[in-house]
């Protein structure tokens, strides 16, 4: 049975158990690991905007969307120029989107991504939920293609779209989950957990690198010159 399909919470809290190997697999790949694993840190200790509550009175200024940014970029695929975009964007303009989102979370989750995305260049559906869910996690998760191939959205990468008609649909269906998982499960913790899940078998099906065989030789005791030892079959 697919992790999906399952209601079992211990299995679900196994799955979430696997994001730091996941994380390390990914990090392996990149040139610098040790910058994914501490913009990681960085982004899940996030302490101002944990919780509803405490989020509808921050503010979340451009650094922090920047750095938000990088995080996705490095953690999934990397777009040139996009964190630029994302840079260019002024300290007002991201502070009064941030302040719209708010205002439309309860309402509507996917005004709240329209906020931003309209608003702000660089950040499109994927970037602004990245930046919604760790102030909302009851409300937004985060949009991955990981995620989105987890909860049966896509049945296949070449189908995924990213566009505020399917983070809605995307939305509905995690947030959905984690109230059949109860307490403390959030949307954005279900997407966390397929994400862990979905990377890891990708690593596991993935081809592993041909060895390469090297004859075995010796070197002449008359001449000094290494020759490979002819291979005598057996009979």
């Amino acid at each position: 049975m697919a992790l999906f399909d399952s209601a079992d919470g211990q299995r679900w809290k196994e799955a979430l158990a696997l994001y730091d190997e996941a994380l390390q697999r990914v990090a392996d790949r990149k040139k610098d690991p040790s910058k994914l694993q501490a913009l990681d840190k960085w982004f899940y200790s996030a302490k101002a905007l944990l919780g509803a509550k405490e989020a509808k009175g921050a503010e979340v200024d451009k650094a922090y969307v920047c750095k938000v940014a990088e995080w996705k970029l490095s953690r999934g695929t990397f777009r040139p120029g996009l964190l630029q975009k994302v840079q260019s964007n002024s300290e007002q303009a991201v502070k009064k989107a941030f302040a719209a989102a708010s205002e439309s979370i309860e309402e509507d989750p996917a005004k709240a991504l329209k906020a931003l995305d309209a608003a702000l260049a660089g950040v499109g559906p994927a970037t602004a939920s990245a930046v919604l869910c760790r102030a909302f996690p009851n409300k937004v998760a985060f949009m991955s293609d990981e995620a989105m191939l987890g909860c049966g959205l896509f049945s296949k990468a070449s189908e995924i779209k990213y566009d505020l008609k399917t983070f809605a649909r995307f939305n509905e269906i995690v947030q959905q989950k984690a109230l059949e998982l109860g307490a403390p499960w959030t949307g954005d913790a279900v997407a966390k957990a397929l994400w862990a899940t979905r990377t890891l078998q990708r690593d596991a099906a993935a081809p592993k690198p041909a060895v390469m065989k090297v004859p075995a030789t010796k070197v002449s005791s008359s001449t000094g010159v290494r020759k490979t030892i002819a291979k005598t079959s057996k009979k």
